[in-house]
């Protein structure tokens, strides 16, 4: 997505300090836009949403930040900047497009390695620092706009039936049987995990590019564009799978688990409910992500084949599971 000199100038006349600022496209978010502005010797992201992305979750988002901007984290978060009429986002035009836009601080620090086990304890310590935070924001859930992730046929408009994932994806027979297992397990479980796990405000995005490091400590944390009322431990699950999980082969698996645990664990304990759920709300967690990049894809925004990769590894640490549950569980703390 490029920028016109007019984007560029509606831009700058709802925050004065861009008009001399440069703009250069990165690599970084899945479903929007986001360059890195220069003006003078100040750095920012302006981020573009998605068209699909409903304004009032971008006031939700905002909110959140706002409220952890007062939380005195030690770590940054990325608090939209206004505008002189006091906005925190604006629509503009963009290839034709209105889109929504913000203003952000660009924040110090580089995205954490995923195998380097003293930044992934200090990222497991973060992320209960977080939740300690996000259990004050919107306690009744009064306020959150996003359907709960075990939801799943709710959680991407354009799959309203789990079931059919894995005809769209082209699966082999076996992979369909496995999957829609996977798929049933999940929805059958979903009430009762429910029922019985804490829920409160979660990232619902905790992954590596958005943990910011410097010298092994975890120094910023980005894109709450997904923040929600949610499962804690859903959180933390899809954290450690995204570290640990793929591929779950490496020789550093139970390291990578228990380094993680340990550095949520010193701050803030799972319930026993939790533990005893874990592997269930992995499963949750796995099933709920197919879903959704399976919807995506039907949006024309995904890659089959990355997709359908996911769909196999997920499978194989499924079968891998069966044997090996208890070495998982005591890496997690939970035995």
């Amino acid at each position: 997505m490029s920028l016109s000199e007019f984007t560029k100038q509606a831009v700058s006349e709802q925050w004065s300090f861009l008009a001399e600022a440069t703009f250069e496209l990165t690599a970084q978010g899945s479903s929007r836009a986001v360059y890195f502005v220069r003006a003078s010797e100040h750095q920012f992201v302006l981020k573009f949403y998605a068209a699909t992305t409903a304004i009032a979750q971008i006031h939700y988002e905002h909110s959140l930040l706002t409220f952890l901007d007062s939380a005195h984290l030690p770590f940054a978060i990325p608090v939209p900047l206004q505008t002189a009429s006091g906005e925190t986002f604006i629509a503009v035009e963009v290839d034709g497009q209105l889109l929504n836009a913000a203003l952000l601080p660009r924040l110090v620090g580089h995205p954490m390695e995923r195998r380097n086990l003293h930044q992934i304890q200090s990222a497991g310590f973060a992320l209960a620092t977080l939740h300690n935070a996000l259990a004050e924001f919107d306690p009744q859930g009064q306020y959150a706009k996003l359907p709960f992730w075990g939801a799943l046929d709710r959680i991407h408009p354009q799959v309203s039936d789990p079931f059919t994932v894995p005809q769209l994806l082209q699966l082999g027979l076996e992979e369909q049987r496995h999957l829609n297992q996977l798929l049933n397990e999940a929805i059958e479980s979903s009430p009762e995990l429910y029922a019985t796990l804490p829920i409160q405000t979660i990232h619902a995005d905790y992954i590596t590019p958005n943990i910011l490091v410097n010298q092994d400590q975890v120094v910023g944390i980005l894109d709450f564009e997904f923040a929600t009322r949610d499962l804690r431990l859903l959180d933390y699950m899809s954290s450690l799978d995204q570290l640990a999980s793929f591929p779950w082969q490496e020789v550093l698996f139970e390291e990578i688990v228990r380094a993680f645990s340990t550095g949520y664990q010193a701050l803030s304990l799972l319930t026993l409910a939790e533990m005893r759920a874990a592997i269930s709300v992995w499963k949750l967690q796995r099933a709920s992500s197919l879903v959704y990049w399976t919807g995506w894809l039907v949006e024309g925004k995904g890659s089959r084949q990355k997709i359908v990769d996911a769909v196999v590894e997920t499978l194989r640490f499924e079968t891998w599971l069966q044997s090996n549950q208890r070495k998982w569980l005591d890496a997690l703390g939970c035995v």
